[in-house]
């Protein structure tokens, strides 16, 4: 049997270039099974399989490919282990993890998001490839693979320069992303200046099941305290506070300080968790001292949460396309013309070290 199996190459009946895919999965049967559905769509191309992942790097070497799907059990190497080589050689290809382990293994789910992986998608057994399953996969794959061509077309995207004497020291940071949300959010606490003792506040769309895993490895790259968000617990300074998946964390003030409230419904937002659900609750409660970051992510979760911020005076910080896996939620902002500075991850980080030093 060939490691590797290409496929003739074509274009849609629409005229459009089709998204390329690579399927890398020891299972010939899953790689089977992927192919069957996926091919049936107009705008999707299977270009190649490999059944491991040094066939997947070979082939790297050759072919241009859109979206790579996979595994994370393999022989060899895992999954795990080459991705950050898959990563390397797959010239800005997203990586969508599909994998029994990642719904039965939520750490080894984080882990490969925070490796670079856009995106998880928890493998069924034989019997369930179809129906809902075949639906979510070939949104993913479509999905993923038209943000990589938009980005070229987003020319609203100029930078905008930092002016940096309308950005005060915030009381309050508020992180928002979703799809490629978790590197960049791991760079700006790990880079966190310890002289910033402002609490933090983070929502990424994960499911509910992964987040205490993803607070502990958050919790692994700083010195402060890292937690999911509990209902009825008070703000604590050098503490980040993560959404739970499955409410909304919001905050009130009463005269004891600052609190967290569960909020199971938020109606202007059909996410849960929702990061507009969170910037508009922070907005009334630290007003012109709340800062927004709204990094990469599919949607626009985060767009009137970040009106609300900037209407109380505070500031709001949008990751720019060129760093982004998905312009999405940071590009909703960027259209209705609120963001203060729009920014990479190392950027955001060097402001937040500025502002660090300010009394």
């Amino acid at each position: 049997m060939n490691a590797v199996q290409p496929h003739a190459g074509f274009v849609s009946a629409a005229g459009q270039s089709p998204i390329r895919v690579m399927l890398v999965d020891d299972s010939i049967v899953a790689r089977s099974i992927f192919a069957r559905v996926l091919s049936k769509h107009d705008l999707i191309e299977i270009v190649c399989e490999a059944e491991d992942c040094d066939a997947a790097l070979a082939h790297l070497e050759e072919k241009d490919v859109d979206i790579i799907l996979l595994d994370i059990e393999m022989p060899k190497r895992t999954g795990l282990e080459a991705l950050p080589d898959i990563q390397a050689k797959a010239n800005g290809a997203r990586i969508l993890v599909v994998s029994a382990f990642a719904e039965e293994n939520g750490p080894a789910a984080v882990q490969a998001l925070s490796l670079g992986a856009c995106d998880t998608l928890a493998k069924p057994g034989r019997s369930g490839f179809s129906g809902r399953f075949t639906e979510i996969l070939i949104d993913k794959v479509v999905r993923l693979g038209q943000s990589a061509r938009t980005r070229s077309h987003a020319s609203f995207a100029a930078k905008l320069a930092v002016e940096y004497q309308r950005i005060v020291r915030p009381s309050c940071i508020a992180i928002g992303s979703s799809t490629g949300g978790i590197p960049p959010i791991y760079e700006i606490i790990r880079n966190l200046d310890p002289a910033l003792e402002c609490p933090v506040f983070i929502t990424q769309h994960l499911p509910d099941a992964f987040m205490s895993f993803f607070a502990r490895q958050l919790d692994d790259l700083t010195g402060r305290t890292v937690k999911v968000a509990e209902s009825g617990e008070y703000v604590q300074s050098n503490h980040v506070y993560i959404a739970p998946g499955d409410a909304h964390l919001v905050c009130i003030r009463d005269r004891h300080g600052v609190m967290i409230e569960h909020q199971a419904h938020y109606s202007a937002s059909r996410y849960r968790p929702s990061v507009d659900a969170m910037l508009d609750s922070l907005s009334k409660v630290y007003g012109a001292g709340s800062m927004a970051i709204v990094l990469s992510g599919m949607g626009n979760d985060g767009s009137l949460g970040a009106k609300s911020i900037a209407l109380a005076g505070g500031s709001v910080l949008i990751q720019d396309v060129e760093s982004s896996v998905v312009w999405g939620m940071p590009g909703a902002i960027a259209r209705e013309g609120i963001a203060t500075a729009i920014l990479a991850p190392a950027q955001m980080t060097e402001l937040l070290g500025r502002l660090a030093k300010n009394s």
